[in-house]
């Protein structure tokens, strides 16, 4: 049970025609001065060895992303198999880190990485980069012991301007 200083953001079916593969991201009493949230991304053991490819390619994001835009200044770790069913990877935060010469832009990514629920970071960069096709509406949870659970159900193309293409049973 989550306490006063625990916050979980679940994401139960983010794949298009995909029901049993979701997501989930946990804040504890440290997240705000780590550099590292953690990500669960669980489902059945089948659709989850299809997907582990495509989450490696969210490590290697520079690749497809323009990552010194504002609003970019993250990474994610690699993905890491915890059992057939669950995989857990982490948000590296790096709008802090010492090299960007310009504070306005340090401080715009630093507000959007502290803001911005890391769903969203995630299901943008699901799509950008590993291609996947997203849920037309994606439903999120919010929730804390301490406030009312919060649930929001947003259209796809408020997340993201363009969907993927690469559904995850075709993989």
């Amino acid at each position: 049970m989550a306490n006063l200083t625990e916050l979980w953001i679940k994401v139960p079916n983010p794949f298009f025609g995909v029901e049993t593969v979701g997501f989930s991201v946990r804040y504890d009493e440290d997240s705000d001065s780590r550099a590292e949230v953690p990500f669960f991304v669980e489902g059945e053991a089948a659709r989850m060895r299809r997907l582990a490819d495509r989450l490696h390619l969210l490590a290697r994001r520079e690749s497809f992303v323009d990552c010194s835009m504002v609003g970019e200044a993250y990474s994610w770790s690699d993905p890491i198999p915890l059992t057939d069913e669950v995989i857990v990877m982490a948000f590296q935060d790096h709008s802090l880190e010492a090299h960007d010469a310009d504070p306005v832009r340090t401080m715009r990514n630093r507000l959007r990485n502290q803001l911005v629920p890391l769903a969203f970071p995630f299901l943008r960069d699901l799509v950008r980069v590993a291609g996947m096709r997203l849920s037309p509406m994606i439903s999120v949870l919010i929730t804390a012991s301490c406030v009312p659970d919060l649930e929001l159900e947003l259209p796809v193309d408020k997340i993201v301007p363009e969907n993927g293409t690469q559904l995850l049973d075709d993989l």
